[in-house]
């Protein structure tokens, strides 16, 4: 068996259980999703995708993880960059470790932090923001108009990803589809 069919089957049992928010889907229709966006402008960027949210919502630990990709046939260069990455991609700023901070704190520490990510991660970042944007939109259009002005914020310095996914997001979250949703 291929290691990207082992790591997806993997993935998929990591998060068995778990649903989208707001719906009766599987969490890892959100993470295929995201790897297929990121698959064709990121080395490895299907792997990194399939993988961004394990060590946040899963018991997984980074050392399994690179454990588990070795052991699935990725190079260890391979094994490696996807493990960076979606540490990279991983909250730092939570509640559990940081509770003296208010949210608002800990989500601009968050933010600063997005800013020194490599362009891999940010490349997934965006694509990840894309589905999520795509979501709030669908399934919680009552605050879509505040979830975009914060990514609007974000993204205004995150700018070291792939510039064509980046402007897919930025064009998602522009002023004007607000505009056009209130007025339609």
């Amino acid at each position: 068996m291929k290691p990207r069919t082992q790591l997806k089957q993997w993935v998929s049992l990591q998060h068995q259980g778990q649903l989208i928010r707001g719906t009766n889907k599987p969490y890892v229709e959100h993470l295929f999703a995201v790897a297929e966006m990121a698959r064709p402008v990121v080395t490895l960027g299907y792997e990194i995708g399939l993988c961004h949210d394990l060590l946040e919502d899963t018991e997984v630990t980074q050392s399994e993880l690179l454990a588990a990709l070795l052991g699935f046939g990725y190079s260890h260069d391979e094994a490696y960059a996807i493990t960076y990455c979606v540490v990279e991609l991983t909250d730092v700023y939570t509640s559990g470790d940081y509770p003296e901070l208010s949210k608002s704190a800990r989500k601009l520490l968050e933010h600063k932090r997005l800013l020194t990510i490599s362009p891999a991660a940010q490349t997934v970042k965006y694509a990840d923001l894309i589905y999520n944007t795509i979501w709030m939109l669908k399934y919680d259009p009552k605050h879509a108009a505040q979830y975009m002005a914060k990514k609007r914020v974000l993204l205004a310095d995150l700018n070291r990803g792939n510039a064509k996914l980046r402007r897919q997001l930025s064009n998602l979250i522009s002023d004007d589809i607000i505009k056009s949703d209130h007025d339609g």
